[in-house]
């Protein structure tokens, strides 16, 4: 079974379940100077040792997907530099397999981010014009540690398509 993901329009509304959208829109400056502006407190990592920011570059490929991934032991910061599509699923706590019922697809452009929740499940970002890079924020070693992929083809029949 193919589920469809229209993209959606990334709010703090709609990416509640996931997490929270990292946006100064709309939020007053902590400090402002003629030489700068600066927000502090856009969010609060609860992380248990050393933090890595790391560089993801994502490439083109076919908008179809069935595999998706979570880490239980960190909250994780995807800020994307070009715009990007983010697929997120809800976190399913106790349970093996990620929910398709709640996997969705937001627009996420260059210049915000998005702060994802302990066990939220998602998958590469999937780029819109070329190559596309994001930084990502999360607990030291959590690529060798903390990763948990699924296969929903192979465990369920069910994979995604893009609806761009």
């Amino acid at each position: 079974m193919i589920k469809v993901l229209k993209v959606q329009e990334l709010s703090p509304e709609a990416f509640s379940s996931y997490g929270m959208v990292l946006d100064v829109e709309n939020k007053e400056p902590t400090m402002e100077e003629p030489i700068f502006t600066f927000w502090d407190g856009l969010a609060e990592m609860d992380i248990k040792g050393k933090t890595t920011i790391a560089l993801l570059e994502v490439n083109p490929r076919e908008p179809v997907f069935s595999k998706l991934e979570r880490h239980v032991l960190t909250e994780e910061v995807f800020f994307a530099m070009d715009d990007v599509i983010i697929l997120v699923g809800s976190p399913t706590p106790g349970q093996d397999l990620p929910d398709p019922e709640t996997v969705r697809a937001f627009k996420l452009k260059g210049g915000k981010g998005i702060f994802l929740k302990e066990g939220a499940w998602h998958w590469i970002p999937y780029p819109l014009k070329g190559k596309a890079r994001l930084l990502v924020i999360f607990r030291k070693g959590t690529p060798q540690e903390d990763l948990e992929i699924k296969d929903l083809k192979e465990l369920k029949g069910v994979e995604f398509k893009i609806e761009l």
